[in-house]
């Protein structure tokens, strides 16, 4: 293209390059905060709100944060979104050094960052502190050098990871709760799969005298192993929502694991281990809840014999040291992986899961350990040189400085009142489950000579109580259409039916069904399947109230 004009024109030419020059030079600068550009149609204002450049508009809008950097890592500019990650005003960024906002643990990092951004693109991931609360951010960081005649020499792009990391975590708790119930449903199976077995051997005839004695120890040990997971899954709840309540009194620690040795054995012998058991003299009294203290070396005891190979060994050692009683638990079994080592209290974590280990638990029985022995004011550590080298476990709890020795042993004083014949008392059975019912009827009538009747709803059973006169009610609180809830209200009103004791039976046994077992008026609240000696305290009169 040929351009022709005067000498005049290119002089009115040249003034006006220079005065775009200026005007550009102003722009790139910051100087100006708004342009006006006057046309045939009138003018415009365009607003660059001190802009370093024309895109302004768009950086302020990005979900990511945008820093331009100078040669000593001052920010020379940053978007409303950086401000908003590092919890400072725009203008207080602004001047500021970047490493500041950098979290302490990163700051190294963060340094060597910018030393590789300053020649090419630099990425890596670190978080940021938040001035307000301190608080961190995860965030990850994309550096590159600008062009050599910019006052920035690097412009940062930081993305905040907080969703993305939590979204990880999420999945991370899905994946651990589908492979809890997949646990789950394996337990469960082991113990039903024998039960299954025996009472198609009982419908078929298939057991005689000699025979009857070992389908029913079987079919009592899984019951019971049934009933242990369930209290497992109890006790995490009560203990994760602080609704374990200890019931602290002067006990003997030899006394106390012995205890737990003897509930364990079964299991011990069972896989042929060798245990050994070693105590000091004098003997170490403590103040804990004892029932509690059991069950940490029961699930201790199990998790050993559960955990070697047949023919293990197994080695308990209880000594004092200082205001510390310890006692460690040495085996020679399947070991802990070093990667596991430091989640093995954490719930639902397993020290091993293989297609030959039946029975593996459910990963929670270590996490109610530590938490009973947190609450007892002690300690709990495992350590193992690695897989197949063995693991051993160390349970520390306070020693108060003079504890008098028990005066009795109140467990073993009802066991004793358990062995005295019971009264008999009339008892109404209200259970909707028809076998249930029929069980418990059985045992109070055939074992403990109890005058007994069953109704199967609330009307039938209110019926009952008007005509049988019971002295005692055990009550289903899920019966279709009355619940045993509305059955006690209406009881309430009823005095002539001479006031029976209430018993719940129940599957619901948080501290709030208790509450509100308490509230309906009942004295005694029991758990389903319900603990038969337990029972056998309400019936003789000694079993606490709820």
């Amino acid at each position: 293209m040929t351009l022709r004009a005067h000498d005049t024109d290119l002089e009115d030419l040249q003034r006006r390059l220079e005065e775009a020059e200026e005007t550009l030079r102003a722009i790139r600068s910051g100087e100006v905060d708004a342009l006006v550009v006057a046309g045939a149609d009138g003018q415009r204002v365009f607003t660059l709100q001190g802009a370093e450049h024309p895109y302004r508009t768009l950086i302020e809008s990005m979900e990511q944060g945008a820093v331009s950097l100078g040669a000593d890592g001052t920010v020379l500019y940053c978007n409303r979104r950086f401000a908003e990650m590092v919890a400072r005003p725009q203008e207080k960024v602004i001047g500021a050094s970047a490493a500041e906002f950098v979290s302490a643990e990163h700051r190294l990092e963060f340094a060597a960052l910018l030393r590789r951004g300053r020649s090419s693109v630099s990425k890596g991931e670190l978080q940021f502190a938040a001035a307000a609360d301190g608080s961190l951010t995860p965030v990850y960081l994309a550096l590159a050098p600008l062009p050599p005649n910019e006052a920035a020499v690097l412009c940062m792009i930081v993305t905040d990871l907080t969703e993305r990391k939590e979204h990880q975590g999420l999945q991370e708790v899905n994946r651990r709760k589908d492979e809890f119930l997949a646990m789950l449903a394996h337990e469960l199976r082991n113990p039903l799969a024998p039960i299954r077995n025996a009472l198609y051997l009982l419908k078929r005839g298939g057991v005689d005298d000699v025979s009857s004695e070992e389908v029913r120890s079987m079919m009592e040990r899984q019951v019971e192993h049934l009933g242990r997971l369930i209290d497992d899954l109890m006790d995490i709840s009560r203990i994760a929502t602080g609704k374990v309540e200890l019931r602290i009194e002067t006990v003997d620690l030899a006394a106390v694991v012995n205890r737990a040795i003897e509930i364990s054995r079964p299991s011990i012998e069972q896989r042929g281990h060798a245990l050994t058991v070693s105590f000091p003299l004098d003997p170490i009294r403590l103040q804990a809840d004892p029932t509690r203290l059991e069950q940490v070396f029961e699930n201790l005891l199990t998790n050993a014999a559960k955990y070697s190979d047949p023919g293990g060994r197994i080695a308990l050692t209880a000594w004092r040291e200082g205001g510390s009683a310890i006692v460690s638990l040495q085996d020679n079994g399947i070991g802990i992986a070093p990667e596991k080592l430091p989640r093995v209290f954490d719930l639902f974590v397993q020290a091993e899961r293989r297609l030959d280990r039946s029975q593996g638990g459910l990963g929670i029985g270590l996490s109610v350990v530590r938490g009973l022995v947190e609450m007892h004011g002690g300690t709990v550590t495992g350590a193992s040189a690695g897989l197949g080298k063995g693991s051993e476990f160390i349970v520390r709890l306070p020693v108060p400085p003079a504890v008098p020795s028990p005066e009795s042993d109140s467990r073993g004083n009802g066991r004793a009142s358990l062995a005295r014949a019971l009264p008999r008392r009339r008892i109404l059975v209200v259970d909707d489950n028809v076998d249930s019912a029929r069980s418990m009827s059985l045992v109070l009538k055939r074992l403990w000579g109890q005058e007994v009747e069953v109704a199967h709803n609330g009307e039938e059973a209110l019926e009952k109580v008007g005509v049988f006169r019971p002295e005692i009610v055990l009550l289903d609180i899920g019966l279709p259409g009355m619940s045993g809830f509305e059955v006690a209200e209406k009881l309430r009103e009823r005095p002539e039916t001479g006031s029976p004791i209430l018993v719940a039976m129940t599957g619901w046994g948080q501290d709030d069904d208790l509450r509100r077992s308490r509230e309906a008026g009942f004295a005694h609240h029991l758990v389903k399947p319900v603990d038969l000696e337990a029972l056998r305290q309400v019936i003789a009169g000694g079993k606490d109230s709820v």
